[in-house]
């Protein structure tokens, strides 16, 4: 699929080397000998090309959409064109020909095409086997911090330059500078197929001597999850054989495809049983293996090797950091070959425990996990198997490592709720790993943030337990306590530990309905949870009277002034300026760094463990590396402990001089034990009591159609998958919609308290029907049901609505307003919308406006919605407590 936009409405110049660029994309990919692909393979944007073609974002979104769901092999993507981001170098847009740039803060970018919301999302659920994309624009490297594939896919990214460069125009005859030596590579090889490694030391080479826009040095950068792939043949090889003998060739040729297929260890096994008959067989299938799959190769004469990928397993509240860390580290090699790459992904907490405590399921996924989902899936709810793994505290892996079921979740448990009618457990996997923790990469203390409109005594800043300093401000003005999704984050959990403790025994009802009343949904991180705090909502009064249980140095980015370097772009001037309180209670993050190995895992073992401790070595001991932390805010390492702030720390600017204290206390000593977080954790899951769910499924024959029906992510595996948050003691149904006029839903499970596992059976065998879904009037069936018969206020309800869209988007203006209103009438129903076709949840349309009034969310295919759906259940239901 190339992409090319030429002409450019506005304020934006022209670019006439685009044209250039498809017509050499095209030839590099089709050309003869060489190629990978076929004329009829190609879809070319716009399809005339020409000065005067326009190229139009809904068009290229229909075909990414296409090309998700119909390629089954190769998958490449190109764009060039003009690429913009936002001031904090965040979001990078893809630009056409109508694209603008509006004040609007939240929405900025019109007609664009966002990195991380619109095309990554699209393209980690492509059915290709492969998936390769090329961004040839200003801020292409900017999509690397948004490079994000699902566990076991196969996908790279190559961009034109580093993140924040801005690259020149090129020329109309030439093409672009970078494009032009792309299709050079690509076509001029000889002796060796070109992989997407050998193109990534090509064009670093090839762009070496330039300079990008501003003097600055010009290298193309990358990511790539998943192994090596050939994206031209050989060109020009004679059939002339080298000087070596047919068995040095031979083993040769078996020892590189052998490398590439290890996991299975099948060739070294052949290799010990060839003959030279079976070998001459053997040669030719390695040659064909060179042009037609996926494999490794050592590096050609001169030139550099694949640098060998690290993988770092993070929390979220971490994740930003850890990344820029991340790109550093490969830097350090100057103009040398890079030795390694770093891929950095994050995952909720107690997932990353959870899996841990079972990782033999990550290796071998369960062959029992039943159609519902209901089961520990490492890959799915994680990510790839890491090397390393860096958790906001010890805790984390004290959870991991310590015997019994101190760390794990629900979804790990060997029990079910209702043996008689359950299905049989989800196989509960063992561990496979060893999980050795070499130290701390940096400090940052946990701190109850409080606005310094507030009145609290100077001396309760440190030495006090979380209680004393909730009761003093309680004691002295109105306020709310918040924290983040204590599965989220280990922070958030040791924070709802203390939190707990100091509301007494079996008071955490009253902590989450009091979190529940101030904001919904719960935000998943401290930046999330500061981020909406600083929307500040008109008549919205809950920012003033809000302390927040967060990281100090997320509190210290926040009060940052406008301008600051560092301040979050999410920050408004509606927030507070607050003061850290550093409770006694609650422990210290300490960023262990933990090497992860795992057992047989021994071809590249030596060379993996020296790679890892010294990417541990230069965090703790570069002073660029731990710069990349206090930058953010967080303390540094000094023999072990925590270092106190530079004079250029964030720490220690202006706007932080009397919120933080350069010098503190230890934390927190003793407690947050495994035992104790997993008691909290049972708590929480519980806190809000038995709930009430309904959901209402969009069974129309579109939906099949279109292919988001059955099989997994569908419409049926995610209302199955989400029921596993659902106890004994809640109330639940399932409705499908699609129904003839003015006919009522459907009942296919009956609302009311029944058993979960025969539930799901039930809907996963489900049926679709011949009818348009009635949306409209099913949302105003499933209110009435939910509000009807309500015995306690304070329960929690939720109607949940999946449905690819189309029936959706077709409930009228005077419908939607309607609805809308009734949606944020009391007793409040969360409704969650589940669109499995993009546009539904975009600001302004009907999914977010009944999101906004009913503090729900809207779920599009931009989220990970089959984890996010369940989240959002599990907040209502009761069985993760269970």
């Amino acid at each position: 699929m190339l992409i090319g936009v030429e002409r450019y409405k506005g304020a934006r110049n022209d670019l006439p080397a685009v044209a250039t660029n498809l017509r050499l994309m095209r030839d590099a990919l089709t050309a003869e000998g060489s190629g990978v692909l076929g004329s009829e393979d190609l879809v070319v944007i716009p399809a005339g090309g020409g000065s005067a073609a326009s190229v139009d974002p809904l068009r290229v979104r229909e075909a990414l959409t296409a090309a998700r769901d119909e390629v089954t092999g190769l998958l490449i993507v190109y764009f060039a064109g003009h690429g913009i981001v936002r001031p904090d170098g965040s979001d990078l847009n893809l630009m056409f020909t109508e694209s603008r740039v509006t004040r609007d803060r939240q929405h900025p970018f019109v007609d664009t095409l966002s990195w991380r919301d619109d095309i990554m999302p699209e393209l980690r659920y492509a059915r290709a086997d492969w998936v390769v994309v090329i961004l040839d624009c200003c801020f292409a490297g900017n999509a690397l911090g948004a490079f994000n594939p699902l566990g076991g896919q196969n996908f790279a990214l190559l961009t034109a330059a580093e993140p924040g460069v801005e690259i020149p125009p090129g020329d109309a005859g030439a093409g672009t500078e970078f494009t032009a030596a792309l299709h050079r590579l690509l076509t001029t090889g000889v002796g060796e197929p070109v992989t997407f490694t050998r193109i990534v030391t090509g064009i670093r080479a090839a762009m070496a001597p330039l300079k990008a826009v501003d003097g600055h040095p010009w290298v193309p950068d990358e990511r790539r999850h998943g192994d090596d792939v050939v994206l031209a043949a050989s060109a020009g090889v004679t059939e002339q054989l080298p000087q070596d003998d047919w068995w040095t060739v031979i083993g040769k040729s078996v020892a590189r495809l052998s490398a590439a297929l290890s996991p299975r260890r099948l060739l070294p096994a052949l290799a010990r049983r060839m003959t030279r008959t079976t070998a001459l067989v053997l040669a030719g299938v390695v040659a064909l293996a060179g042009v037609g799959a996926w494999y490794l190769l050592g590096p050609p004469p001169g030139g550099c090797g694949s640098p060998l990928e690290l993988r770092v397993l993070t929390d979220p509240d971490l994740r930003p950091t850890v990344q820029k860390a991340a790109d550093a580290y490969p830097k350090r090699d100057g103009d040398r070959c890079r030795t390694v790459s770093i891929n950095v992904y994050d995952a909720k907490a107690t997932d990353a425990v959870a899996a841990f405590r079972s990782s033999s399921l990550w290796q071998e996924p369960p062959a029992s996990c039943p159609a519902s989902g209901d089961c520990l899936r490492p890959q799915r709810n994680v990510g790839a198997q890491p090397d390393i793994w860096i958790p906001a505290a010890g805790s984390a892996w004290q959870r991991a490592t310590a015997g019994g079921a101190g760390g794990g979740t629900a979804s790990a448990a060997a029990g079910t709720q209702e043996p008689a009618e359950e299905e049989p457990a989800a196989e509960v996997g063992k561990s496979v790993v060893d999980l050795d923790r070499l130290g701390s990469i940096a400090y940052t203390p946990m701190v109850l943030g409080v606005p310094d409109t507030m009145r609290l005594p100077q001396a309760l800043q440190t030495d006090d337990p979380l209680d004393a300093i909730v009761s003093a401000l309680k004691d002295a003005q109105e306020v709310v306590i918040l924290r983040p999704d204590p599965e989220g984050t280990e922070g958030a959990l040791l924070a709802t530990d203390a939190l707990y403790a100091a509301s007494g025994s079996g008071r955490e009802s009253a902590v989450e309905q009091g979190i529940a009343k101030a904001l919904r949904p719960m935000p998943s991180t401290a930046r999330e949870l500061m981020c909406a705090l600083a929307d500040g909502r008109p008549g919205d009064d809950v920012e003033d009277q809000a302390a927040v249980l967060v990281p100090e140095q997320t509190l210290a980015l926040f009060n940052l002034s406008a301008g600051v370097a560092g301040r979050p772009d999410c920050a408004t001037e509606a927030l507070k300026h607050r003061v850290a309180h550093y409770p006694s209670d609650v422990p210290m993050l300490d960023l262990p760094f933990v090497r992860v190995t795992w057992a047989g895992a021994d071809r590249d073992a030596d060379v993996r463990k020296e790679a890892v401790e010294d990417f541990y070595r230069w965090l703790v001991t570069d002073p660029d590396a731990q710069k990349r932390f206090t930058d953010d805010g967080f303390r540094g390492v000094d023999k072990g402990d925590p270092a106190p702030p530079e004079d250029d720390s964030v720490l220690r600017s202006e706007d932080n001089a009397t919120a933080v204290r350069e010098q503190i206390p230890a934390t927190g000593e003793g407690a947050g034990t495994a035992a104790s977080l997993s008691d909290t954790l049972s708590r929480y899951r519980g806190a809000l009591g038995a709930g009430r769910v309904l959901y209402l499924l969009d069974n129309s024959t579109s939906t099949e159609a279109k292919r988001v029906w059955g099989g997994t992510g569908g419409a049926k595996e995610l209302v199955a998958r989400s029921m596993t948050s659902l106890g004994a003691k809640d109330s639940f149904g399932v409705r499908t919609t699609a129904v003839d006029k003015d006919e009522p839903a459907v009942d296919l499970v009956k609302f009311g308290q029944s058993s979960r596992a025969a539930a799901q059976r039930t809907v996963v065998g489900a049926k679709t029907a011949a009818f348009d879904a009635r949306i409209a009037a099913g949302l105003r069936e499933g209110l009435e049901t939910l509000r009807g018969g309500l015995g306690d206020a304070e329960q929690p309800q939720l109607l949940v609505l999946v449905t690819d869209g189309e029936d959706f988007e077709a409930v009228t203006a005077q419908e939607q307003r309607e609805l809308v209103a009734e949606a944020g009438r009391a007793p409040l129903v969360r409704i969650v919308t589940v669109a499995l076709r993009n546009g539904a949840c975009t600001p302004g349309r009907f999914g977010d406006r009944l999101a906004e009034a009913s503090g729900g969310r809207c779920l599009d295919p931009g989220d990970d919605v089959a984890a996010e759906l369940t989240a959002e259940v599990a907040r209502t239901g009761t069985g993760d407590a269970e």
